[in-house]
């Protein structure tokens, strides 16, 4: 295996790129330890504390005014798990502060052979490949080699044009 992104490492790579970066996001829950109590506080009908979010959204305001894109594919469970409510409602946060957020049923996912592991593109030069655990996210592989980068490529392509904006959905 090669590099493996972490920590502060994995931080960088969201300071590092210059006009991209897209997140295909299959999982139907993440398990991330500052996202439960979150998460508990919207499955009991609370206004969940939205803390937890507030760095990354403030990154991608000063990021997108810089003139850098984000956007992300999110893929949905039928029905839908508790988690993949939870970020549905939170997503009009992330639209706010500048990403283009669309959606994809995972029965179409399927039919597409699309992957069902995250992954991020950044410029379209590199890959960074999700590792999760139980405990959440434990690191990315970056992937730069030419052909397989080209191929992540038209994953997002494929996602992207096959995905609904989710203002409309």
């Amino acid at each position: 295996m090669g590099e493996r992104l972490s920590g502060e490492a994995w931080t960088k790579a969201f300071s590092s790129f210059t006009r991209t970066a897209f997140r295909w996001e299959a999982q139907g829950v993440y398990r991330e330890p500052y996202e439960q109590e979150p998460l508990r506080q919207f499955l009991s009908g609370e206004e969940p504390d939205t803390t937890f979010v507030q760095g990354w959204l403030a990154e991608v305001r000063a990021n997108t005014a810089a003139g850098r894109r984000y956007s992300r594919v999110r893929v949905l469970t039928d029905p839908l798990t508790d988690y993949l409510q939870f970020e549905l409602a939170l997503t009009p946060l992330n639209i706010a502060a500048g990403e283009d957020v669309r959606l994809m049923p995972e029965a179409r996912r399927r039919e597409l052979d699309l992957p069902d592991q995250d992954f991020w593109l950044f410029d379209d030069e590199w890959v960074a490949l999700m590792h999760f655990g139980p405990e959440g996210f434990e690191y990315a592989e970056v992937i730069r080699d030419f052909h397989t980068v080209a191929r992540f490529r038209e994953i997002r392509a494929l996602a992207w044009e096959e995905a609904r904006p989710f203002a409309t959905t």
